[in-house]
């Protein structure tokens, strides 16, 4: 199929138009184009009804949204006018269909872009595109399952579609602990399972990486670290997950706190330890648990934790928003 594309008009000067005002529209027509050739070679591809669903945004970035009770989330932004309803179905089909790279890197981060707002999201999951793009993760090219895995995260802020992609939340765990460390394919990965774990619904398939995510606090770059501490936040607010994430090895996180710590990791550990806590306190009447040595729960909270006499010191801290959250873990 990807034979009879390249064959016929140059499509890689047609994607390089995306780059530009009129990329969207010029992957349309590209699209549009191949779907005709398919048509005359008998593969049908359905009508939809045409719907305006884009609006006009700035150059490609990434945007944190947090929560008041600290859960964590992401939203890659560059959606465009132009793009209706008939115009994702027809590069869906192609995203289906073709094999090549460029043509699939190009989609995926025109769908991706699309995916910036509610009505797109569910619009796409309504034309069947969730499987189409998750699929993409299972592609032998790491760059297509990078923007594959850009695609799902805007996807993935809506708890419908987060529901239908939950079946690809174990390739999606297992794709982000095999990558390479620091890489761009790790941190898509993790920015796509701080969407998944705001809400609780799917914190059981997690559990198993907890050590893996408490690793990558001690090796990760900074980046890494503060989207796999999001995560961390975000299972630390189900109080079912307590005993897990205590129970959890962990590396000496106390070397955590030197000179070189940025603020924005400070206040996300501090509301990590905080949670913990309190949900520890909720679950004082429980069984109580023994926990190891090398464990988070000993690391933290053990009597002669190195870990949290370095959090003690923070109350030297002058910034009030340092002081809030060590109010919550001291009390």
């Amino acid at each position: 199929m990807g034979a009879v594309v390249r064959g016929k008009w140059p499509l890689r000067f047609a994607m390089g138009l995306l780059a530009g005002f009129g990329g969207l529209y010029a992957l349309y027509s590209l699209a549009k184009r191949w779907r005709q050739q398919q048509e005359d070679r008998g593969v049908g591809c359905c009508q939809s009804k045409t719907q305006n669903l884009l609006r006009r945004a700035i150059d490609l970035g990434v945007n944190s949204q947090e929560t008041e009770d600290g859960h964590q989330g992401h939203v890659l932004v560059n959606p465009h006018d132009g793009l209706e309803q008939q115009h994702l179905q027809v590069i869906l089909d192609l995203l289906r269909r073709t094999s090549d790279t460029s043509i699939r890197e190009n989609v995926l981060v025109t769908i991706g872009n699309s995916a910036a707002f509610t009505v797109n999201q569910d619009l796409i999951r309504n034309l069947g595109g969730l499987n189409v793009i998750a699929n993409c993760l299972l592609d032998e090219v790491t760059s297509v399952k990078v923007k594959a895995m850009n695609a799902l995260t805007n996807l993935s802020l809506n708890v419908a579609n987060q529901e239908e992609l939950k079946i690809w939340i174990p390739q999606i765990l297992k794709i982000q602990e095999a990558a390479t460390l620091n890489s761009e394919l790790q941190v898509a990965g993790l920015r796509m399972l701080t969407n998944i774990s705001v809400v609780s619904t799917h914190h059981h398939l997690m559990i198993n990486y907890i050590p893996h995510f408490l690793k990558l606090l001690v090796e990760g770059t900074e980046n890494v670290k503060v989207q796999a501490l999001k995560i961390l936040v975000n299972l630390s607010t189900d109080p079912e997950l307590t005993h897990d994430l205590l129970c959890a090895q962990v590396p000496p996180l106390f070397l955590l706190f030197d000179n070189t710590i940025s603020k924005e990791f400070l206040i996300r550990m501090l509301v990590f330890i905080a949670n913990l806590k309190e949900n520890m306190n909720l679950l004082h009447d429980s069984v109580p648990y023994e926990y190891r040595v090398e464990s988070l729960h000993s690391v933290i909270f053990g009597n002669s934790s190195q870990f949290f006499q370095k959090i003690a010191s923070l109350m030297l801290y002058q910034d009030p928003e340092v002081r809030q959250y060590m109010a919550r873990i001291l009390v």
